[in-house]
């Protein structure tokens, strides 16, 4: 069910992609590569997200953090003003009421455009302070802890940052867009040092296969079950809002670090998997969900951004993962 992403390449869409499909036990049923291998490191954009999410339940459990607890904890600037009521759950369901971007503001600097817990608004400037807040909590870079949490824990070939060593293993992603003046989303060093916690994470085709294990075994081998029970959950139903900078895609509802699918559309994944299923795509063209009621997850790793809305086209994403669940999906 896969071959279809050989046609990306084909007629130019992408340069380069790798795919698989995970089976309910975690196990990958599915690969393909077309203009890229095994050890091909991708560009993760926003699917670092649901790593950083793992990562700081993980902080919770062992209670460096706690979900409720106002963020001013750790961070001074947050004791007080608009910012005091942010807690970490706001901020992993996008509900802080932070915008998506904010730049050319410092990142303790930027101020919520909504009360908090009122809407949803996609954030990355949210989980750039779940990175400072992860970094307070526990005494060391939010990287490292990252790692030591997550990565490391399962073997995974992913990298936050990217280390110089690594680099010759990156692709580079087509149509990238501009961080700042004259440096690159995904590609430029100077990018690729920072190791953002909303989007700065490399990795291969298996060590993103490796996170939706994780998803679909229910948080095992790193979180109890409670912890995932959380983060499979809707945060703050009913609260309007979304994704701003895809205005078009439906997805009001979100976890901690995935979105929910729920009803209603357009949306990324399409409309094959279930409502429980749990995504997110990153802007350098990258796809991951799991649907827990068909027992199966999808990863797409591609190397073309987002920005022209190519995935959501007739034989993108959406076609792409009716065909998962049409050959792999079953009844739990």
């Amino acid at each position: 069910m896969l071959e279809m992403v050989d046609s990306w390449v084909d007629d130019g869409t992408v340069g380069s992609v790798a795919a698989a499909v995970v089976g309910r036990d975690g196990d990958v049923l599915e690969r393909r590569y077309a203009g890229a291998d095994e050890r091909s490191l991708f560009a993760l954009a926003s699917v670092t997200k649901p790593i950083v999410a793992l990562a700081s339940l993980v902080a919770v459990e062992e209670g460096a953090l706690e979900l409720d607890a106002p963020v001013g904890d750790h961070i001074p600037e947050y004791r007080d003003g608009p910012r005091a009521a942010i807690t970490l759950r706001h901020l992993l369901s996008h509900a802080s009421g932070l915008p998506e971007t904010a730049k050319d503001t410092p990142t303790l600097e930027v101020l919520p455009v909504y009360p908090p817990g009122t809407r949803r608004c996609y954030s990355n400037e949210g989980f750039h302070i779940v990175g400072l807040l992860l970094a307070a909590a526990t005494g060391m870079p939010y990287q490292r802890y990252i790692d030591e949490a997550v990565l490391a824990p399962l073997r995974l070939d992913a990298w936050l940052p990217l280390p110089e060593d690594e680099a010759g293993r990156a692709i580079e992603v087509r149509d990238p867009g501009l961080s700042a003046p004259g440096v690159p989303f995904f590609n430029g060093p100077q990018w690729r040092r920072r190791g953002t916690a909303a989007g700065g994470a490399f990795a291969s085709l298996d060590a993103v296969a490796g996170i939706a294990a994780v998803l679909l075994r229910r948080g095992a081998p790193l979180l109890h079950r409670e912890s995932f029970d959380e983060l499979a959950s809707v945060q703050f139903a009913g609260i309007p809002g979304g994704l701003d900078s895809f205005p078009k895609l439906y997805c009001p509802d979100w976890g901690l670090g995935l979105n929910i699918r729920g009803e209603g559309g357009p949306h990324w994944a399409g409309d094959a998997v279930s409502p429980p299923t749990l995504s997110h795509f990153g802007a350098s063209g990258t796809l991951l969900w799991v649907d827990p009621e068909a027992g199966v997850a999808l990863v797409c790793l591609t190397d073309r951004g987002t920005y022209s809305g190519w995935m959501l086209k007739p034989g993108g994403w959406p076609d792409l993962s009716a065909n998962v669940i049409r050959e792999h999906g079953r009844v739990a």
